[in-house]
C-alpha cells in the first residue's frame, strides 16, 4: 500500500531535492501530485503498461449504428483508451466483430445498413467521449461486450492505494527523473538505469499475461493495437 504523497516524497529523495528525514512543502507536495498524474497519464497510452483490461457489457438499440462511450455518455463508462476486441449476444449466441480502423469504416457506402447483427466495429477515440461505430446497425436491442484497456486512475496525496507488484518502484524511479529538472538536480544514470528496468519488468509481466491469441476470433483482422492477433 502507499499513498500518492508517499511516491512523490520517495522521488524528490531519489534526486536530493530532500534528506531521509526531511517531508515537502504543501506546494512541493501539489506540483509532484500533478506531475505524478501527468506520469500516469502518459503511461496509460502504452498497452504494454496497462495491467488490466476491462470488460463490460451495453444494450444496442435496434437501427441506431453509432453510441458515444464516456462518463455521462449514451454507454456511460470510462472512455476507453483503446478497444482490443468485442461481441455482441443475440438470442444466446456471441458473435465476434472485426476491429476495424477509420480508413477502413470510411469506405462503407451506406453505414446505416440494418442487418440481423453487427459484423464490424469501428471506435473513435475523441475526448471526452469516443464513438463506436456499428456496421451493419443492429436490428434487435442485442448486448454488445467489450474488452477495453481504459485509462488509469489518478492518485491523491493522502488515498491509500495498493500497486500491482514493481509499479511503486517504477512510479518513484520515472517521476523522479521528471523532477531533476524542476528542482534543478541532476538526475544520476542509476535512477536512469532503474527507471527503464522497472518499466521494462512490468511490460514483460503484461506481455506474459496477456495471451497472444483471442478465441472465438475476436477481431479477424486485429493487430498488436487491436487485440493481439496478426
Amino acid at each position: 500500500m502507499t499513498t500518492g504523497l508517499g511516491i512523490v516524497t520517495s522521488s524528490m529523495r531519489k534526486i536530493g531535492a530532500l534528506t531521509k528525514n526531511q517531508s515537502p512543502s504543501a506546494d512541493e507536495a501539489a506540483d509532484g501530485l500533478e506531475m505524478l498524474n501527468d506520469l500516469i497519464a502518459s503511461l496509460s497510452n502504452d498497452s504494454l503498461i496497462i495491467y488490466s483490461r476491462t470488460v463490460e457489457n451495453f444494450t444496442l438499440s435496434a437501427g441506431t449504428a453509432a453510441y458515444t462511450i464516456g462518463t455521462g455518455a449514451t454507454f456511460n463508462t470510462a472512455r476507453p483508451i483503446r478497444i482490443v476486441a468485442a461481441y455482441v449476444r443475440s438470442g444466446g449466441i456471441d458473435y465476434s466483430l472485426d476491429i476495424v480502423s477509420d480508413e477502413r469504416y470510411a469506405t462503407i457506402q451506406l453505414k446505416s445498413t440494418q442487418g440481423s447483427y453487427p459484423e464490424h466495429l469501428n471506435y473513435t477515440n475523441a475526448y471526452p467521449t469516443g464513438t463506436i461505430n456499428l456496421y451493419p446497425a443492429p436490428s434487435a436491442a442485442d448486448t454488445l461486450y467489450l474488452v477495453s484497456e481504459k485509462e488509469l486512475s489518478s492518485l491523491t496525496l493522502n488515498g491509500t492505494v495498493n500497486l500491482p507488484p514493481g509499479w511503486k518502484r517504477m512510479l518513484i524511479y520515472n517521476l523522479a527523473i521528471e523532477m531533476g529538472p524542476e528542482y534543478g538536480q541532476p538526475v544520476t544514470q542509476e535512477i536512469y538505469e532503474i527507471a527503464r528496468q522497472s518499466k521494462g519488468e512490468i511490460k514483460a509481466a503484461v506481455m506474459a499475461a496477456k495471451k497472444m491469441d483471442w478465441n472465438a476470433g475476436l477481431g479477424i483482422d486485429s493487430n498488436i493495437n487491436s487485440g493481439w492477433n496478426n
